[in-house]
């Protein structure tokens, strides 16, 4: 498929809802997004509405990896953070041109060698790792990642590991006393 089929151009309204600020993608692109991506991914049915679809979002040359989110009824959201917002030299109640290309590149952050050593020696908790949500293990690794110091480095990696323990533990305990109810 060449890369000008895949591209989706719109003009969408920017809403607020609390401090988040989106547009709504028009139906028959999340349509198009969405049937790209199951025939990409070959994981997702096109059927299910419910999925959420990366993209790569553009506005003015500027753009920005995220996720169109399901918004009900079959239609999407795209959350338009500072990014977009900035690009588009637009706010709340303006148009922006948006261009949305699907996102297939992978957002796995790589698991730093210390931490690999680290659930090497402790088999309880490079299992509550592996089993983690994407984005909860993202959120670890990020955490891991941001300290610029070694020692700051070595507390956070402790700390890591003891909340994995606590998962490890808790997770078992809180499935048996469900069982005993």
């Amino acid at each position: 498929m060449a890369a000008a089929a895949q591209t989706r151009r719109f003009l969408a309204t920017i809403y607020k809802i609390w401090m988040l600020r989106y547009v709504d993608v028009p139906e028959d692109v999340g349509r198009a997004l969405l049937k790209a991506y199951a025939g990409r991914t070959r994981q997702v049915r096109v059927k299910t509405k419910s999925k959420y679809i990366p993209v790569l979002a553009i506005v003015n040359g500027r753009g920005t990896r995220t996720t169109l989110v399901p918004a009900g009824g079959g239609r999407y959201r795209l959350q338009f953070n500072a990014t977009l917002r900035k690009a588009a030299r637009a706010d709340v109640g303006e148009v922006a041109g948006v261009e949305l290309r699907l996102d297939l590149e992978s957002r796995a952050l790589p698991v730093p060698l210390e931490l690999q050593q680290a659930l090497k020696r402790r088999p309880r908790e490079r299992k509550v790792f592996q089993q983690m949500g994407a984005g909860t293990r993202r959120q670890f690794l990020l955490y891991l990642s941001k300290a610029k110091s070694p020692e700051v480095r070595a507390k956070r990696l402790a700390r890591l590991l003891e909340v994995l323990l606590e998962r490890a533990l808790l997770g078992s305990q809180s499935r048996a006393s469900h069982l005993k109810k």
